[in-house]
């Protein structure tokens, strides 16, 4: 592609009011790019709105043209620019409905061509059990050649790409995020995003300075389910962004697969909610990896002995339970038990929730 073929993408996609949609549509009408701009202002009214046809012919995106441009060459090993004529657009985003027109990348651009991709989205507030979920499965999925697409923002999306990333020799992650590339949200991802830089792959399809505005997120959405074959929702609240996602995922005829959680866990109601619409109950990566039919014969198991397990883990199961049930149920002293307890938190393998009650943290 020529440097020029690619400032007239960038034009179009920059230019007020013109979206994928509309993009897709003049490049339709007028048979290639560069004859959108050499249309008059009466071809291109005819096809679309005035407003539109004269931000077409106007020079108010070429700041934001060349701002681009010099972006890429800042680091031209590992900035990349992607129109949809580009040989490393992803295929599978190619063929949504509305496809970005332009993608900013930095990181490594083969991890698109891994056809073993998956969504995994969930709650900016997620619990502990979430929160490990997310790392374990992430871990898991991205040792056996899985490539772990997300958000990037706080929560199960922090945790999923930074499971993928801690992966030995793993098909890492890719972000996709809502707002410009030279910025980062939320601040506190700051070294998620560069780990991201390095090991996965960045991507956006808003312009430079673009801020983090709510409108931009459901567009986010959709190119990370248009990246994969399957979307997993690892906890979400009934009403939460993730199932915008999910809804995506649906209309493009991707899987919709869902981790079940407590009943008194308010961030696993859209799970339950979506399990109970058909999408696939998640237990173990093995059960995601059988969807993908993708080979599990070098696959890990941490499956525990539950014979030799410590009799308070048994005890404790999956809901938050007080100090005076455990003794009831352990027939153990006070005194004991609050030590064993301190144990087995500084061990990471319960948690305190307050109020004298304990959970275990499942892996």
């Amino acid at each position: 592609m020529t440097n020029t073929n690619l400032k007239l993408w960038l034009k179009l996609a920059f230019s007020y009011g013109v979206g994928p949609a509309t993009g897709l549509k003049l490049i339709q009408h007028f048979a290639s790019i560069e004859n959108i701009f050499t249309q008059n202002f009466n071809s291109l009214s005819a096809v679309v709105s005035k407003g539109i046809a004269e931000s077409l012919l106007s020079a108010d995106v070429d700041g934001a043209v060349e701002s681009a441009l010099d972006w890429q060459l800042q680091i031209p090993d590992n900035r990349h620019l992607l129109t949809l004529e580009h040989a490393s657009y992803p295929a599978e985003l190619a063929q949504i409905a509305n496809p970005p027109l332009v993608l900013f990348a930095e990181g490594n651009l083969n991890l698109l061509q891994n056809p073993n991709k998956i969504a995994m989205v969930g709650t900016r507030h997620p619990s502990t059990q979430g929160i490990e979920n997310a790392k374990s499965f992430a871990n898991e999925l991205a040792s056996r050649g899985v490539t772990i697409v997300s958000g990037l923002a706080a929560g199960i999306d922090r945790a999923a790409h930074e499971g993928a990333l801690a992966a030995t020799n793993g098909a890492s992650s890719i972000a996709v995020i809502g707002t410009g590339m030279d910025l980062v949200y939320p601040a506190s991802n700051r070294e998620t995003y560069r780990q991201m830089a390095k090991q996965g792959l960045i991507l956006s399809e808003f312009k430079l300075g673009t801020p983090a505005q709510t409108q931009n997120f459901p567009r986010r959405n959709r190119v990370i389910v248009g990246l994969t074959k399957a979307c997993l929702v690892v906890e979400s609240a009934s009403d939460g962004g993730s199932m915008i996602s999910a809804n995506f995922a649906l209309e493009m005829g991707r899987d919709v697969m869902a981790i079940p959680g407590s009943i008194h866990n308010p961030m696993a109601r859209g799970c339950h909610k979506l399990i109970k619409q058909g999408a696939k109950l998640i237990e173990t990566a093995s059960d995601i990896l059988d969807e993908l039919y993708v080979p599990q014969n070098t696959l890990f198991h941490n499956d525990i002995n539950a014979n030799n397990e410590d009799p308070i883990l048994r005890a404790l199961g999956y809901d938050p339970l007080s100090v005076d049930s455990l003794c009831a149920k352990l027939a153990i002293d006070f005194g004991e038990l609050c030590g064993k307890l301190l144990e087995l938190e500084l061990a990471g393998q319960i948690i305190n929730c307050g109020g004298g009650r304990y959970q275990r943290v499942f892996r």
